[in-house]
């Protein structure tokens, strides 16, 4: 898409990072000192050495800008910005792992699991019962003994939460099942989605009924999921995608929190239930299975800086003002621009915050 379409993106995505810090404010005790439970409440706002400025970096291969010296909180779930670049790296790594292994001659199909909700259900419960009925349905000798038999080599699975005003809190897991033959899709659909309703009930569960709870498509569903997984913008993004028939992405309750006090209580649940939780999670040793480079999602966001050339630093009190007027993104596209027409509209954006605040200073003094 167009330089304007991402420019404009970018201002949202910064926005809506203005909207997470405002409703993640909540402190804890950490070896004396206080701090924030969610980092995003830092993230690309405070300095990693008090010492240096902010620096300016632009990626001459993506003709984008980023900024240097700034804390990040690395979040997948509550950081719209973070989230961007690390599922636009998760994406890749899928698309290549299963390109890899259809060309090894292997099969791949997309699975879904979900269970019955309903209005009033609580996520972190919801959750704790899911991972506890996933515990017992992979332990299930039929399970174990029939994949087997099918030429089972591994999976990756995906977790995605949507919210709507009808059922509440919704979350579901996509699976890429990773087959060395081809099987029938109807078979394991209806094999599995007897074993997940078994598991369900055991671990105290409502039951999902026998067509909805398990969900299996062949490879062009995997392939096209693995294309849309990760980006709403840039592609269409797992949890930042725009929900459908009325169930809402945690980033559209976000969008509407400024508005609406009740998605602000939902987004804080979410954040909180989800903290330090892996969005996608690759089954032990299928990563060298598929030739995938193992790589952390700090790694994935630094990957970006490395290639990026500096352009200058920011003082102190002009990150102050850039901070203070929410004008992170219009920064980064002056720098773009600057860099691509040789102009100086950044010095000159510097200067015109700095009058408007010398003049409100003026303006309260009297």
């Amino acid at each position: 898409f167009s330089k304007m379409e991402y420019a404009t993106r970018r201002i949202e995505r910064y926005a809506l990072q203005e909207v997470a810090r405002s409703i993640l404010r909540e402190m804890v005790e950490r070896n004396g000192k206080m701090t924030y439970v969610h980092q995003v409440r830092n993230c690309l706002r405070a300095k990693i050495t008090k010492q240096k400025g902010v620096t300016l970096f632009y990626n001459v291969e993506r003709e984008q800008a980023n900024f240097g010296n700034l804390q990040r909180c690395y979040s997948v779930w509550n950081c719209p910005i973070c989230s961007m670049t690390i599922t636009e790296g998760r994406r890749t790594e899928l698309k290549q792992g299963l390109a890899n292994w259809t060309d090894l001659g292997g099969h791949a199909y997309l699975v879904t699991f979900t269970n019955s909700h309903h209005r009033g259900d609580n996520l972190g419960d919801l959750l704790q019962g899911q991972k506890k009925a996933f515990k017992k349905f992979w332990e299930k000798t039929k399970v174990v003994k029939m994949l087997k038999r099918l030429g089972y080599q591994g999976r990756i699975v995906a977790t995605e939460v949507t919210w709507g005003e009808q059922n509440g809190w919704h979350p579901h897991y996509h699976m890429i099942f990773f087959f060395d033959h081809e099987v029938d899709p109807n078979g394991i659909q209806s094999f599995l989605a007897l074993e997940w309703q078994d598991a369900c009930i055991k671990a105290g569960l409502k039951a999902p009924d026998l067509i909805h709870g398990v969900d299996v498509r062949n490879g062009t569903y995997a392939a096209k999921y693995v294309s849309k997984w990760g980006l709403e913008d840039e592609v269409t993004k797992g949890h930042l995608k725009k929900g459908l028939n009325g169930s809402l992405t945690p980033f559209d309750l976000l969008r509407g929190a400024s508005a609406n006090n009740h998605f602000k209580t939902l987004f804080k649940e979410f954040a909180d239930v989800f903290k330090g939780k892996q969005q996608l999670v690759w089954s032990k040793g299928l990563k060298d299975l598929l030739g995938i480079e193992q790589m952390t999602d700090e790694e994935l966001i630094e990957e970006t800086e490395k290639t990026s050339i500096e352009i200058r630093e920011l003082g102190d009190l002009i990150w102050q003002l850039v901070l203070k007027y929410e004008k992170r993104a219009h920064v980064l596209e002056l720098v773009e621009r600057d860099y691509k027409n040789g102009t100086n509209s950044l010095d000159d954006f510097i200067m015109g915050l700095a009058h408007i605040h010398a003049g409100e200073m003026i303006r309260n003094s009297s």
